[in-house]
């Protein structure tokens, strides 16, 4: 790789743990917030399952910013981003405007799967800590 793919890794590693990092940490301050929107998507015990979310987005969106085991980093984000596109996003069950929406935003969950598909096979680029412990 060369500087400017090495940098564009880092930036890009950056971007994709930021909405992690933000959803996590803003579920750990909005307790309330956070329970009633699992109790929207009827998901059973979100009093339970808000720490186990939070849990995996920061520690996920830290792996990845920090490039420090990054593959599982990713695969663990790839298939939670998977699973709640799939519990949250369900076009098919609204019509007109709704239904774009959820189908815009599914394709945009899409997308962040597909960045951590390259990362996970890939790797962080140099500027991290796997490529630091080599």
């Amino acid at each position: 790789m060369t500087d400017l793919s090495d940098l564009g890794m880092l930036v890009g590693r950056v971007f994709l743990s930021a909405v992690y990092l933000y959803s996590g940490i803003d579920k750990l301050i909005h307790r309330a917030d956070a329970i009633a929107e699992l109790k929207a998507l009827k998901l059973p015990s979100p009093e339970l399952l808000r720490p186990l979310v939070i849990a995996v987005q920061l520690t996920g969106g830290l792996i990845v910013l920090l490039g420090v085991q990054s593959h599982l980093g990713a695969w663990l984000l790839l298939g939670f981003t998977a699973l709640a596109t799939l519990i949250a996003h369900r076009p098919l069950e609204h019509t007109g405007p709704a239904r774009r929406m959820q189908i815009t935003i599914a394709l945009e969950h899409l997308a962040i799967c597909g960045g951590l598909l390259l990362l996970a096979f890939f790797g962080p680029g140099r500027y991290s800590i796997d490529w630091a412990m080599r």
